[in-house]
């Protein structure tokens, strides 16, 4: 067999050219990594999580027109890792690929010293993106590698020298991995994400040296028992991407105070690249605490799953675009990609999350506002849902194992089902008053209905115009308006009276569910004498409420 050539070097070509072979590979040994996974969760799916963010680095290399340089296709790989990475691994993996593109920026064609500084600013940017370091995981094993790849690029090893070298030392990193870590060495396997760094390594050793690609490690590292996975993680996983980076260009201050802070507030396997924040809660309660404190940067888009379920996917993938933290962990805990209108480009989301996925998207707006916005979405079926409430009922008919053309259909009958009560406050009127005139309604003798009057209460200053009248706003939480499918129908200033009667005008026509979502401007026990009242006049009926976390919503009926 002849050896490799020494002339070959690595450029922009080849670089892409070992991004398609890597998702290949991934592709296929995605499952037998999946079954190696124990840390730092028992969830099967480290393989699957790297296999879909290097897809996504790949499809932006796939955008690159004309001859490439290696920067271009490197600062793509990063660009595109760190917009669909999934999970700790992929994360993990993103931020060593942007360590590498930052490395390569102005390089050419690859040499051994800037092989090694790559590998160097890849691992180091890895170990400061997780606020817990441990040994035997990606951070060991890219350690070892950048330390390998600088003793021989200080020996003077050429390319092809230094590159066999730290795929050796990648290999036996690896198999130290069961040793250092007790998880590992209890359940006797190597560590999942580090067995795909050292298949991507492999593949960048064969694709250097112009040999066929070699055979996997997997062969060797499977032969110890494999784990079977119990639903025993009590834990929640949480993937948002913030519309301010944490981070800037100069400090990691910031980066570091935002993981010290999601770590004091019970979050675990931490991992912030730029935007994208990844964390583990032990359940809902600490999750809520952990977006809230998240939202204070605008959540754009949310991800979540519950690692006790071991869910495989499913023939579709749901988009969800709502406000409020409360309505994206809803929604993403429920399947759905989740997207605040309020924070980021849905349009441009949307499409990020179709270019990215291989199985077929449902799209499911929270707004006639937002549904216009999305105009026509290429790849996509789209629900016309109108509201919060029918987003909801939609949600609730999902299936994603079911054909894409079915669910659809079930989710689209649900929402146009639905019938929609809304109360909003006069405060939230005199923000974003409806469309067209409202009906002149007089709550005071002597109050004009003339749009440029002033009620004698107060001067211009202290009022609104609301429609076609001013309302006072010294006191905006006593004044409130009631809305049924768009359309309004009362008001009052006593708002427990008025969400009993809006409960009791939607249940007249019947109805199995009634589903309230309220904003922090409804009282507790606004709530709670609903909840009594439907207890005793609608016994039939269930009732469930959603607290939206969403100072823009004060109170949504939905009745299916």
């Amino acid at each position: 067999m002849s050896g490799p050539n020494q002339a070959i070097g690595l450029n922009g070509r080849l670089a892409a050219r070992w991004a398609r072979r890597a998702v290949d590979r991934l592709r296929k040994e995605r499952v037998e990594i999946d079954e190696l996974n124990v840390f730092p969760v028992p969830d099967g799916d480290t393989g699957t999580n790297m296999y879909h963010t290097l897809r996504a680095a790949y499809l932006a290399v796939e955008e690159l027109t004309g001859p490439v340089t290696l920067p271009q296709v490197v600062a793509a790989l990063a660009e595109g890792a760190g917009r669909g990475a999934r999970g700790n691994s992929g994360l993990i993996l993103a931020v060593a690929l942007q360590g590498v593109a930052d490395a390569l920026d102005g390089v050419t064609v690859a040499t051994p010293e800037a092989m090694a500084q790559a590998l160097e600013l890849a691992s180091a940017r890895a170990r400061q993106s997780v606020a817990r370091p441990v040994d035997g995981t990606m951070l060991t094993v890219l350690d070892a590698m950048a330390t390998e790849a600088a003793e021989k690029a200080e020996d003077g090893a050429n390319l092809i020298e230094l590159i066999s070298a730290v795929r050796l030392r990648s290999r036996s990193a690896l198999r130290e991995t069961t040793g250092q870590l007790p998880v590992l060495r209890e359940a006797e396997v190597v560590d999942a994400g580090s067995t795909g760094i050292v298949e991507l390594f492999d593949l960048l050793y064969a694709t250097v040296t112009g040999r066929t690609p070699q055979d996997s490690m997997l062969g060797e590292v499977t032969r110890s028992p494999r784990i079977v996975h119990q639903a025993s993680a009590d834990e929640l996983e949480i993937v948002a991407i913030l519309a301010s980076s944490p981070a800037s260009t100069d400090s990691e201050e910031t980066t570091s105070t935002l993981a010290e802070a999601l770590d004091e507030l019970g979050g675990t396997s931490i991992v912030i690249n730029g935007p994208k924040v990844h964390v583990h809660v032990a359940d809902e309660a600490t999750a809520v605490t952990v977006l809230d404190h998240l939202a204070g940067f605008g959540i754009v888009r949310l991800d979540m799953e519950d690692l006790r379920l071991h869910e495989e996917e499913g023939e579709t993938h749901l988009v969800a675009i709502v406000s409020g933290t409360g309505l994206l962990m809803h929604c993403a805990l429920n399947g759905a990609s989740a997207l605040s209108p309020d924070s980021g480009d849905v349009r441009a989301m949307t499409r990020d999350i179709i270019a990215e996925e291989e199985r077929e998207v449902i799209v499911v707006p929270s707004s006639t506002t937002v549904l216009k916005a999305l105009g026509q979405v290429s790849g996509a079926q789209v629900v016309r849902s109108r509201n919060v409430a029918t987003l909801l009922s939609a949600l609730a008919v999902y299936d994603p194992f079911a054909p894409s053309g079915e669910i659809f259909a079930d989710m689209t009958e649900a929402a146009a089902g639905t019938r929609v009560g809304t109360i909003v406050s006069a405060e939230q009127l005199a923000l974003n008053p409806p469309t067209g005139a409202l009906p002149v309604i007089d709550d005071a003798p002597g109050t004009s209905s003339s749009p440029d009057s002033t009620p004698d209460s107060g001067t211009a200053s202290d009022s609104a115009t609301v429609g076609m009248r001013r309302i006072p706003l010294s006191h905006p939480s006593q004044f409130y308006r009631v809305f049924i499918d768009g359309k309004v129908k009362t008001q009052s200033t006593e708002l427990t009276t008025l969400v009993e009667k809006l409960a009791d005008r939607l249940l007249g026509a019947g109805g199995e569910l009634l589903t309230v979502v309220h904003g922090p401007g409804c009282a507790p026990d606004v709530l709670s004498h609903l909840r009594d009242w439907i207890r005793k006049s609608h016994a039939q009926v269930r009732f469930q409420d959603i607290d939206s976390r969403d100072r823009a919503t004060l109170l949504i009926m939905g009745v299916e």
